[in-house]
């Protein structure tokens, strides 16, 4: 890696520093954002996974349905599973890379990280192919609304594409085929655009990546810690309880910022660095105990193809475009990532 992006003064990924615990009248809630109290906190079964904009706790038919939709998910995503689609993945990220014109500047999300992301949000959830420009144009309704919750606007017209997803993805194998389909068809590339700026302005760790491929793993991790697209969850009590030192009423509102506590210095020294030789406690990006994603390993699984492919074909960044942000106060991302492709050996 010969060139690098300087980091601008306003950085989307650098989140705001960790405080204790405290209630933000704002927000009409408790704010947590330290590791520590995050970490207790997804670890509370009594904090219940709600929406930003939701008014209560969800009643016990919501949350049996939640956990079921759980099992059900993590039985559909069995790590058998994820290991039959590896080798399916893997080939189509070399494919998909190695069309590209070599030796030449691209935007390697839009020609790359997007186009193969909606491939495996088809495979994965039994789209029909046919139909993929069409699913993907209702995904990106869905993931721009949730990028930025105060649009009124964007979160009418992202219901109305949830619905049609939903119906387009009704025989999927996958427990609700349309947010999965929207996670990887959509989440996914904007993650990776993160991770990959992050990359590219950490050129040691870019090509130590190149040269020990076996730090894959380790790295995603890392790179979760550290670009993981989530800010924010938001939770209800569903009684009164004590979380780091605070009692939380029952059905009061709970904002958990992951990723002021993937920065939290008192858990990773150095956190504004990104550094693939860690050993500390795990990120907590994808969540960790009752709640945490059920899709949490097949990211890990797609993110690292992509991106395992990402440090083999590209040489350097292009340092003259300047980084475009696309999203809200619930995720940004960046928007294009030039960068100058290696000649073919």
């Amino acid at each position: 890696m010969t060139k690098e992006f300087a980091d601008t003064e306003l950085d989307m990924l650098s989140p705001s520093a960790p405080k204790p615990a405290h209630y933000d009248s704002s927000l009409n809630g408790w704010v947590l954002s330290r590791y520590a109290d995050v970490l207790a906190a997804l670890h509370e079964h009594r904090l219940c996974p709600v929406d930003s904009r939701s008014e209560g706790v969800p009643d016990r038919t919501d949350l049996d349905a939640q956990c079921r939709l759980r099992r059900e998910t993590l039985t559909a995503v069995s790590p058998q599973r994820i290991k039959s689609w590896q080798a399916e993945f893997t080939a189509a990220a070399h494919s998909t890379i190695e069309k590209l014109p070599a030796g030449t500047r691209v935007d390697i999300i839009n020609r790359f990280a997007e186009p193969w992301c909606l491939a495996v949000a088809v495979a994965v959830t039994g789209a029909d192919a046919r139909d993929s420009v069409r699913l993907s144009t209702l995904a990106r309704e869905v993931s721009t609304a949730t990028a930025d919750p105060s649009s009124e606007s964007l979160r009418h017209s992202a219901k109305a594409a949830s619905l049609q997803l939903a119906e387009s993805l009704e025989t999927s194998p996958i427990p609700m085929g349309g947010p999965a389909f929207v996670a990887l068809c959509q989440t996914l590339p904007r993650f990776l655009a993160n991770a990959w700026l992050a990359l590219l302005r950490h050129p040691g760790q870019f090509d130590r990546l190149r040269r020990e491929p076996e730090l894959l793993p380790s790295a995603m991790e890392e790179l979760l810690r550290y670009a993981g697209l989530a800010h924010m969850l938001f939770r209800r009590a569903s009684k009164t309880l004590t979380v780091s030192g605070i009692t939380i009423a029952q059905g009061a509102r709970v904002i958990l910022k992951l990723s002021s506590a993937n920065r939290d210095p008192a858990q990773f020294p150095n956190p504004d660095r990104l550094d693939f030789s860690r050993r500390n406690a795990p990120q907590l990006a994808l969540g960790v105990g009752p709640h945490s994603c059920a899709g949490g390993s097949l990211i890990r699984m797609a993110g690292g193809i992509a991106t395992a492919a990402f440090v083999q074909s590209v040489v350097a960044a292009d340092t003259n475009s300047p980084i475009e942000w696309q999203g809200g106060s619930g995720f940004r991302s960046a928007k294009s990532l030039y960068v100058f492709l290696r000649q073919h050996s």
